[in-house]
């Protein structure tokens, strides 16, 4: 839908009369007016949950760049955390062994007292342990949902899940009151979380986890991979080590691993969050991984090299970018 709008949602809407629009939307989506929406209105506005749709100023900027981007999404605590500059994305079983939960506990706290965010999926076993680990940490952290976003599963969560949107968020796609997709929603889930981090954990997986659909995901999004080795007599843990072994994931033993490579040695928790601006929102919407100079971005950006330059280093302060030999910029 969104290639053939050209990107544009409202697009898409305006020209929802067209054969084409019909066809694609099916009978349900045909017949959607925006009159429709009022009770899912209804429900945020009481509930305090916030509606960030796509182009928003709130909406993620690693989540505009894929293919499959949810159109609109629902938060609860605070959104500015997710554009934060470091996500990390802990995932693993919902019935994880002792050695599981240390490597969560382990690496969760160590990320997230030097500056991570972690992203999980507010599931019981592992997605808990990492959320907790975090909350200890006196950081922020964000749970992605399957199920709608009025709704905290498992039940037992609701404490962590206040705790977390204190000083956090708890963002998913699926309105107040809508059942959901099931299954399938939490395994849509997965995409978000693999979409909104910069890097991905996997802590203890077993063989034929539904947690390497996230992996998946990550490895299609071209984000980075790491997997907590386990023994080789845990079933447990088999596939972590089948990650490993096949080569779709690098070994982390430790925080330090990890910080190293996402440049946060010597960082401090995240505790604060700020909404991006529309410059800085639109310079990284204009960088990559790959290197640019500064004139071909403020072309890009339209701005002149004075602005673009106080846009750098506010960017560069807060950890979005990286600044490489030769006045070249980068993502980090």
């Amino acid at each position: 839908m969104l290639d053939w709008c050209g990107g544009d949602p409202c697009r898409a809407w305006l020209r929802r009369t067209d054969s084409e629009f019909k066809k694609m939307a099916g009978r349900r989506g045909e017949k959607k007016t925006p009159e429709d929406f009022r009770p899912v209105l209804d429900r945020c506005r009481a509930k305090k949950i916030q509606i960030i749709p796509f182009g928003h100023d709130d909406y993620p900027l690693s989540l505009s760049r894929l293919p499959d981007l949810p159109l609109v999404l629902y938060c609860t605590g605070s959104p500015a955390w997710l554009n934060a500059p470091c996500l990390v994305g802990m995932v693993g079983s919902r019935s994880p062994d002792e050695y599981g939960l240390w490597g969560a506990q382990m690496l969760g706290q160590g990320l997230a007292q030097h500056g991570a965010v972690i992203v999980s999926g507010l599931a019981g076993g592992l997605d808990t342990a990492c959320h907790q680990a975090a909350v200890e940490a006196g950081a922020a952290t964000i749970g992605v949902q399957g199920v709608a976003i009025d709704r905290t599963y498992p039940a037992a969560n609701r404490p962590l899940r206040a705790q977390m949107e204190a000083h956090g968020c708890v963002v998913g796609e699926y309105p107040p009151g809508e059942n959901g997709a099931g299954r399938n929603g939490f395994l849509l889930r997965n995409r978000l979380i693999a979409g909104l981090s910069r890097a991905l954990v996997v802590v203890q997986a077993r063989e034929k986890s539904g947690t390497l659909s996230t992996v998946g995901h990550a490895v299609r999004y071209g984000r980075a991979v790491y997997a907590l080795p386990g023994d080789v007599t845990r079933e447990a843990s088999a596939g972590t080590n089948r990650l490993l072994q096949e080569g779709r994931a690098k070994a982390v033993l430790a925080a330090g691993d990890l910080l190293d490579r996402l440049e946060l040695a010597g960082a401090a928790p995240a505790r604060q969050a700020r909404p991006l601006s529309a410059a800085e929102r639109q310079v990284l919407a204009c960088l990559t991984d790959a290197p640019r100079r500064p004139e071909a971005l403020a072309a890009g950006c339209g701005m002149s090299q004075p602005e673009l330059a106080a846009v750098l280093m506010q960017l560069s302060l807060a950890g979005y970018l990286r600044e490489l030999p030769g006045q070249q910029y980068s993502l980090l």
